[in-house]
C-alpha cells in the first residue's frame, strides 16, 4: 500500500500541479478531477483533508465502507486514513488539504482532536442544508482566493482562522444532523435497543459477552466515534450507561 505523507508526492499521485503552498493545498474539484487516476488501489495519506463535495456521484470505500450519494455533503479525514476508489465521476466543490505541520503552533491543534469527525467513516458524512451549503462555500472560497492569489506567500494567519470557522460550523451542523429526525440516524437509541434485546433474548444459553461499542457500530453502519457522538447528544448519557439501561 502506497502511503503519502506530503504534499508534493500526495498531488503527483493525483496527477495534480505542484501545492499552492508547501503545507497546504486547496482544489476546485471540478477542474481537478479529470486528472485523478480513474481507479485506486488502498492508500493512506498522512495529512489532514476536508472536502466539499456538491452534486456527487459514484462509489468511493474508505476502509470497508463504500458510499455513494448525490446530495451536497461534507467529508473529513485525519492523517492516516486508508481510501480507494473504483471509478469517478465529476462533482463540484472544494477540497483542502493541509499537512499537521500546518497547525503544529496553533490552538486548532488542539482543538482538532476534540472534532472527532475527523475519525468518522465515509458512511458518516456530513449533509448539509442549503443554508449551509453556502455558508461553508463561502469560507471555502475565501481559503482557495487566498492561496491562488498568494500561493506560498499566503497570510497562514487569515487561512487558520477562516479553517477555525469551518470546524466550528461543522461541528454545529453535526449536531443537528444528529437530532433531525428525518436522517438516517434518528431514534438509533430504539435501534440499539432491538439490538440488545435480540443480543440476550435467548435465555436458554450463556451471553456470549457484553456487546462492543464497535460491534453495535457495525451493526448500526456507522463508525463507533458517530455513535458514540449521536448518543450522548441525543439522549445525554454516553454509550456504555446507556448500555446498561437497556440491558
Amino acid at each position: 500500500m502506497k502511503v503519502f505523507s506530503d504534499l508534493t508526492n500526495y498531488n503527483k499521485y493525483l496527477n495534480q500541479s505542484s501545492p499552492l503552498h508547501p503545507l497546504m493545498d486547496s482544489r476546485v474539484c471540478k477542474q481537478a478531477i479529470p486528472n485523478f487516476p480513474q481507479t485506486s488501489g488502498e492508500i493512506q495519506v498522512n495529512l489532514f483533508k476536508i472536502s466539499l463535495k456538491k452534486n456527487f456521484t459514484g462509489d468511493i470505500n474508505y476502509g470497508s465502507n463504500k458510499y455513494s450519494t448525490e446530495n451536497g455533503l461534507m467529508l473529513f479525514s485525519e492523517p492516516g486514513q486508508v481510501v480507494s476508489w473504483d471509478s469517478l465521476t465529476f462533482w463540484d466543490g472544494y477540497a483542502f488539504v493541509f499537512h499537521p505541520d500546518l497547525i503544529k503552533q496553533n490552538p486548532i491543534a488542539t482543538k482538532i482532536n476534540q472534532y472527532k469527525y475527523f475519525s468518522y467513516e465515509i458512511n458518516d458524512a456530513l449533509f448539509m442544508t442549503p443554508e449551509e451549503e453556502e455558508i461553508i462555500t463561502w469560507l471555502f472560497t475565501k481559503i482557495h482566493i487566498e492561496l491562488i492569489e498568494n500561493k506560498a506567500h499566503a497570510n497562514i494567519n487569515i487561512i487558520l482562522s477562516l479553517l477555525n470557522v469551518v470546524l466550528s460550523y461543522a461541528d454545529v451542523f453535526y449536531e443537528r444532523q444528529f437530532k433531525d429526525k428525518s436522517t438516517k440516524t434518528a431514534s438509533v437509541s430504539s435501534k440499539l435497543k432491538s439490538l440488545l434485546q435480540d443480543h440476550y433474548k435467548d435465555l436458554s444459553t450463556p451471553v456470549s459477552g457484553f456487546p462492543t461499542v464497535s460491534s453495535i457500530a457495525k451493526e448500526l453502519n456507522m463508525s463507533s466515534n458517530y455513535l458514540t457522538d449521536l448518543i450522548r447528544l441525543e439522549t445525554g448519557k454516553v454509550l456504555s450507561v446507556l448500555f446498561m439501561n437497556l440491558s
